[in-house]
């Protein structure tokens, strides 16, 4: 098969995973009303029962293994993922499909643009128009629900966004993308099962686990393929197309989340939320031609 071709395929696969996450996440809270704290539990377990096993399983010189328990970067990762999947999982308790992914994308942009600021790379003025115009549709998407509530759930998306943003800080440059990701979720998991377990004692009663229905399906999806082979597919094609390409790429992320919601769930795409998502794509396009033109 041609390279282009099978990159191609792999991005598309990876994009539709990625809003998937989106999707999977918000239909087990509004359909099945499922608990947010179980979902991001199941979904970090499946994810590390995935990876682990495609960790041992692909063949490679020398064998792969997790990061030591001991080691400080294996609790950074996990530290920042399980910020990233628990904060994500109670956004969507409110949020809809897509509206949830523009706040996330955005916000991680936007993080990531602070940080390189903040250690010296300067911008020039059509990054910095980019920005603006991103904030400017990301307002113009939340200013139609602006009550206390609403925007307390869209703040727990933005913490979300410092946990990826955190998480993607700490991979750049990972010579074992696999053994990374891996690691991270593993962390996440036993960080998620000592802290659901500080939950209980507190509140004097354990998490209800519905097994087996439809929502505990969904979590094991999100984790085991959307989040777990997601992932792993997006550090095989980073490679082949390139970290400038495929941030452009990632913009079409909550355009699909939005179309899925808008099919799957019936959320209502209204003429403020079109014209909002078009300006924060547009903004973010901007920056993103103006650091590649550098």
């Amino acid at each position: 098969m041609n390279k282009s071709v099978q990159s191609l395929g792999l991005v598309a696969v990876v994009l539709i995973a990625f809003a998937a996450n989106s999707l999977l996440c918000r239909w087990a809270l509004l359909v099945f009303h499922y608990d947010p704290v179980v979902f991001t539990v199941l979904r970090l377990f499946s994810g590390a029962v995935t990876l682990v096993g495609l960790l041992y399983w692909l063949p490679s010189k020398p064998r792969l293994r997790l990061l030591p328990f001991s080691s400080r970067r294996f609790w950074l990762l996990g530290a920042s993922l399980l910020l990233y999947a628990l904060m994500f999982s109670l956004a969507y308790v409110q949020l809809d499909t897509g509206v949830g992914a523009f706040i996330l994308f955005v916000a991680v942009q936007l993080m990531l643009l602070l940080v390189a600021r903040f250690t010296g790379q300067r911008l020039n003025k059509q990054q910095v128009l980019g920005a603006l115009i991103a904030i400017a549709g990301l307002a113009l998407l939340l200013l139609p629900n602006a009550d206390g509530t609403y925007i307390g759930y869209a703040g727990l998306m933005l913490l979300a966004a410092m946990g990826w943003a955190m998480f993607v800080l700490l991979g750049k440059g990972s010579v074992a993308p696999l053994v990374d990701v891996s690691s991270a979720f593993v962390a996440a998991t036993l960080l998620m099962f000592g802290l659901v377990f500080i939950l209980s004692i507190s509140m004097g009663q354990a998490f209800d686990v519905d097994w087996f229905s439809s929502a505990f399906f969904l979590a094991i999806i999100s984790g085991a393929i959307t989040s777990g082979v997601g992932y792993y597919l997006w550090y095989r094609v980073l490679p082949l197309i390139g970290v400038q390409k495929a941030a452009q790429l990632q913009l079409l992320v909550p355009v699909i989340a939005t179309v899925m919601g808008n099919l799957v769930l019936g959320e209502v795409l209204t003429f403020i939320a079109v014209i909002a998502s078009g300006v924060i794509v547009f903004g973010v396009w901007l920056f993103l031609v103006a650091v590649k033109n550098k």
